[in-house]
């Protein structure tokens, strides 16, 4: 074999591993950091007291969340006969209308679906968020 073609293949055996440690580290980085598809991030709007209004969840319980989507994380479930009081609503991007509320007595507080409450929630224009 010539000393050409051997320095040649020596540096095919060099320069082909590390193309596909770098292809590797390339894609391992880019798929780490990107969100997963179909998947919605919790927001968090902000929100004023603005409704005189209370209720109660409908049926036996209803899940308050951090943020106005079931994407985000239930801070507390309460039973079917727990007052919450409201504060203003939000429709989320995926057109549901969310009540901001506080437990009636308590400092607890968070979003609950209006289809969760037994009066529909805070729903007046005047109390949007």
């Amino acid at each position: 074999m010539s000393a050409n073609r051997m320095k040649s293949g020596l540096l095919a055996v060099a320069v082909v591993p590390l193309l596909v440690a770098s292809a590797t580290v390339a894609a391992t980085a880019s798929s780490a950091s990107a969100e997963p598809s179909g998947t919605t991030a919790c927001s968090h709007p902000t929100w004023e007291n603005k409704s005189p209004g209370k209720g109660t969840p409908k049926g036996d319980s209803a899940k308050i969340r951090s943020g106005p989507s079931e994407d985000c994380s239930v801070t507390k479930e309460v039973s079917g006969s727990t007052v919450l009081q409201y504060h203003c609503w939000v429709e989320n991007e995926h057109g549901h209308k969310w009540t901001h509320v506080r437990i009636d007595g308590k400092d607890t507080m968070g979003w609950v679906y209006n289809d969760r409450l037994d009066d529909g929630g805070s729903k007046h224009p005047a109390n949007k968020c």
